[in-house]
């Protein structure tokens, strides 16, 4: 029981250093004018787009990757597996289709596809899903992951709108407690579901990037 709480605290921990990670990541880019809006991206800019998406998002998914490596564990404890391969490819067909529908062949509509599949669905899956839940799940059960996960999962969706809108203290504790039980809690649950039913990681995470990207 003491070595289950240990796993569990310990992600749960390093979930929460990530979001503060982000916070002041995210602050800081804004204070200095480097946070640049889908919207705003140019071929002059979207090296830097970019980079700043890769700092802020990608830094701790390498640590947690590079950690499996080091330890010789196996991709397929954090989702990366080949289950509902027909179900995975259908998905990816969809949102290539939206793509292509959207019609928009620019540096900002190929960065703005990059972005939702790559940058948001594909972190934010397999931080708080293949990660976080995944413990959670092993210890407590899916019940308790998903409120655990799902908490802290929406708390990350008070973090911009904060820093964009120069909010205070209190104005973060309202746009955290806003997003915990819509995009957090009940968000989680849809994801772990088709997590835990298909087996496999890529099927929350593209269902994930066409709901943002529609």
């Amino acid at each position: 029981m003491m070595k289950s709480n240990k796993k569990v605290l310990i992600a749960v921990g390093l979930t929460f250093i990530y979001g503060v990670f982000s916070y002041f990541c995210m602050s800081f880019l804004w204070n200095n004018d480097y946070l640049i809006s889908l919207n705003d991206i140019t071929a002059n800019n979207v090296w830097l787009k970019l980079l700043t998406d890769s700092i802020g998002n990608f830094l701790f998914v390498l640590l947690i990757l590079g950690f499996m490596l080091i330890r010789g564990r196996s991709l397929s404890e954090v989702g990366f597996t080949s289950n509902s391969h027909f179900l995975s490819v259908s998905l990816l067909v969809v949102y290539l289709g939206l793509f292509l529908v959207h019609g928009d062949f620019s540096v900002k509509g190929i960065y703005r596809a990059f972005f939702f599949l790559i940058v948001v669905a594909f972190v934010e899956e397999f931080i708080f899903r293949g990660f976080l839940f995944t413990i959670i799940d092993r210890e407590y059960g899916f019940g308790k992951a998903v409120i655990i996960s799902g908490l802290l999962f929406g708390a990350m969706h008070g973090l911009l709108p904060t820093i964009v809108a120069n909010g205070s203290f209190m104005d973060l504790l309202a746009n955290i407690s806003d997003n915990l039980l819509g995009q957090g809690v009940f968000g989680t649950l849809i994801f772990a579901y088709a997590y835990k039913k298909s087996g496999t990681l890529f099927v929350p995470i593209l269902i994930h990037a066409i709901l943002d990207y529609l």
